[in-house]
């Protein structure tokens, strides 16, 4: 008779009377089960964010001069949410400012992720985050741990803000004098979004404020070089950051990710 631990036989029945072997089995079913779950519970949100803002771009006040065709609108919301930067319209031209404002929301759900700002406004309402819903949220943040998820999750969203915020305010002071404040400041938050999300949508083509198209100066270029490369390195490594003054250390897939974005962005620029 073989024995394993203190006590404990292989194969001996659990307190309800089941082989040991079988009650592992199902624990490890319902493990893998509850995993696929999460997963499709995020791509069932990804799905319905698309389809609210293929709605909201079908709406005739989302266009300008014309409404957009419903491909149009399906493409322009997966584009946006998948911050893939494709589009087949003209934003600065083909939305009105309503439908501008959706193109944003869009971006910076998808970007940020739509889990980060569910749990935000549970938060913010009161309501509980069960163990589920941060298994889910660690998940679509790439994490391994949800140790702290909660309290993590809200130190990446304050750092995500910021970013954008200072991308922002950098932006709007440099281009004040050529658009003024008030359209300064509206293409200031909505580039800076579509820099730091990855999603690469811009407001300059065809406008009739930006004659003289996407302004192409050195600080507007660093800026917006500097928010792609902090937006693409990842929420993962943005979290990881954060937690370095109190740990002092950083994981390896944080260390690889930013020396090869490193060696990415300065080996077009070593001169042959």
């Amino acid at each position: 008779m073989r024995w394993q631990g203190a006590g404990s036989r292989v194969g001996a029945p659990d307190p309800a009377g089941r082989p040991l072997a079988r009650v592992i089995r199902h624990s490890t079913r319902r493990l893998r089960l509850a995993q696929s779950q999460r997963g499709l519970g995020l791509v069932g949100g990804l799905a319905a964010l698309v389809a609210v803002g293929t709605l909201l771009l079908l709406l005739p006040i989302s266009g300008a001069g014309r409404s957009l065709t419903w491909n149009e609108a399906l493409f322009t919301a997966v584009s946006a949410v998948a911050t893939t930067g494709l589009n087949v319209i003209t934003p600065g031209t083909d939305l009105s400012l309503f439908g501008q404002i959706v193109l944003l929301l869009l971006m910076q759900l998808g970007g940020v992720g739509f889990m980060v700002a569910a749990v935000a406004v549970f938060r913010l309402v009161g309501k509980r985050v069960t163990f589920a819903e941060r298994l889910t949220l660690r998940d679509s943040l790439g994490l391994l741990s949800a140790g702290q998820i909660l309290n993590l999750t809200s130190r990446v969203l304050i750092a995500v803000l910021f970013i954008e915020a200072l991308g922002a305010v950098i932006l709007w002071l440099r281009w004040w004098p050529q658009f003024g404040p008030a359209w300064s400041a509206y293409y200031a938050v909505f580039h800076s979004v579509s820099a730091f999300t990855n999603a690469s949508f811009d407001l300059f083509a065809g406008s009739p404020v930006a004659a003289v198209g996407f302004p192409t100066d050195a600080l507007t270029l660093l800026t917006l070089a500097g928010l792609i490369f902090l937006g693409g390195i990842g929420i993962p490594v943005i979290a990881d950051l954060l937690r370095y003054p109190r740990r002092r250390a950083v994981s390896l897939h944080t260390r690889v990710t930013l020396v090869l974005s490193l060696i990415h962005i300065s080996e077009p620029t070593r001169p042959y």
